[in-house]
């Protein structure tokens, strides 16, 4: 599908459910078509390093993909797939006559404004959901798939190093020394990356790495009655596949992000409770480094955006920029110091 075929959906309400009004939603790899009570994603024809999307039965797998994936934690959520029609110029989503050009992903849609990123950002969110939150992902990953072979602690490493590729713009647009910084914990990360990589290894050996969500942010997150966690990774189960610190690390991280460290400790204890993820002392160093690890992946993102925006003149990525560079450091001297106390 092109953007124009998916205007002319908006632009006719070519869906196949009531509505008063459509509205679009674009990111880089797709585009989102809010109704009044659905949601009808589509996939854009895309390849990049990390998915391809470029045939129309690549799209029609991944959509499945998708749906199927996202039903272990939302199932009221995620609908099924629906098939996008042209009849002589006439674009439908949900049509039952003329070429089948696409699919989409048709989902219940949520209440927006129950986000848990736009609650935490209001002070509107308690240490009981968090409780609750944490119980539900415990389920997911006592119940998830097993995986025994993983990436290894050199690939872990390898995708920290990435951000070295930042290193030039962070020194000329955020603040002096800041590269040099970064290839300095990249440096150290190698050194204790291979100090611990029996236990990396163990840790698969005892059922810690699992296909799990793979992208746990606040974003992602609906705090109703029950939380609700959705928009997991679809397009790569090498994404998705990793420790299950990992996975709660991201979260944990994010939430401190937010200044909720308070938040962030009573979500990891009441995880810890129920699954016993951390088992020694190199679990909760492991812990600290996947931590410092999403971090980094959030600061390298930033910097791709702001290069291909606006050059690096918008203020709200560099705020952002700066409040993961703040915990970037902070997990870094942590780890470090009880690295070296050990």
């Amino acid at each position: 599908m092109t953007k124009d075929q998916v205007e002319k959906i908006i632009n006719n309400t070519a869906v196949p459910h009531p509505t008063l009004e459509l509205q679009l939603v674009e990111t880089h790899i797709s585009w989102v078509i809010l109704a009044d009570s659905f949601v009808y994603k589509v996939k854009k024809p895309v390849r990049l390093s990390f998915l391809n999307f470029s045939t129309l039965l690549k799209r029609e797998y991944y959509c499945e993909q998708e749906v199927l994936l996202n039903r272990r934690l939302a199932p009221e959520m995620y609908l099924g797939v629906l098939a996008v029609t042209d009849d002589s110029g006439k674009v439908t989503i949900g049509g039952k006559r003329g070429e089948v050009i696409d699919h989409v992903v048709w989902m219940r849609r949520m209440d927006d404004s129950r986000q848990m990123d736009l609650l935490l950002a209001e002070g509107e969110v308690d240490v009981g959901q968090m409780e609750k939150l944490a119980g539900i992902l415990a389920r997911f990953h006592k119940g998830a798939k097993r995986v025994r072979v993983s990436e290894t602690w050199k690939e872990l490493h390898e995708e920290f190093a990435d951000i070295s590729g930042q290193a030039t713009f962070l020194e000329e647009f955020y603040k002096a020394g800041s590269g040099v910084f970064t290839e300095e914990v990249i440096r150290w990360g190698y050194g204790f990356l291979r100090e611990i990589q029996a236990r990396i290894e163990a840790r698969k050996e005892s059922g810690f790495v699992v296909d799990g969500h793979g992208d746990l942010h606040c974003r992602n997150i609906i705090l109703e009655v029950e939380p609700v966690i959705f928009d997991c990774i679809e397009f790569s189960e090498a994404l998705r596949t990793l420790d299950v610190l990992n996975e709660v690390a991201f979260l944990c991280m994010d939430l401190e992000r937010f200044g909720r460290d308070d938040l962030s400790e009573a979500f990891l204890d009441r995880y810890l409770a129920l699954t016993g993820a951390i088992e020694n002392r190199t679990d909760r160093l492991l812990f600290l480094y996947y931590k410092l690890y999403r971090a980094n992946v959030r600061i390298k993102v930033l910097c791709i955006q702001l290069k291909e925006g606006e050059g690096g003149s918008d203020p709200k990525g560099w705020e952002l920029i700066e409040k993961y560079m703040l915990l970037f450091k902070r997990y870094y001297g942590e780890l470090k110091r009880a690295w070296n106390t050990g």
